[in-house]
């Protein structure tokens, strides 16, 4: 039987539990388990990096929840306001967040190869873009009247 998310204990990956990685810390570790999942070759090797990814995932979406500690900020904030940009997907870290989470999911489910190579391509697409629009600056500095 198929594991489900709520089966897959943080816990199980002591970075989840030491310290407290920051979202963008978060979102750097997913991309590097896709970057990880796209040397895969078979099924039996991209199972335990989703479930991995997946504990990443549910720990990063709890990080979009919290408050940005103004180290992060101001590491987030560009010297000129920064341009208003259309977005690709979505401009909701939320539900790109979520989009990985299914997307990881279903690969972990899967049991075709093409289909396994198909989803890590898109899931490694998906969670490049979230990582970079997380990093991207999104404050203006504050200007001294």
């Amino acid at each position: 039987m198929m594991e489900t998310t709520h089966e897959i204990i943080p816990q199980l990956y002591s970075e989840l539990t030491v310290g407290h990685p920051d979202f963008i810390d978060l979102a750097e570790r997913c991309e590097l388990l896709t970057q990880i999942l796209l040397d895969c070759q078979s099924v039996a090797q991209y199972q335990p990096v989703c479930r991995c990814l997946v504990a990443y995932l549910d720990a990063l979406k709890h990080a979009l929840s919290e408050n940005m500690s103004e180290m992060c900020i101001l590491e987030l904030t560009a010297n000129e306001a920064p341009e208003q940009q259309q977005a690709w997907l979505t401009a909701d870290s939320d539900v790109q967040c979520d989009y990985c989470h299914a997307t990881a999911i279903s690969l972990m489910q899967t049991t075709q190869e093409p289909n396994a190579e198909t989803l890590a391509g898109l899931l490694h697409d998906l969670v490049s873009y979230m990582t970079y629009e997380l990093k991207a600056p999104r404050f203006a500095p504050v200007q001294s009247a």
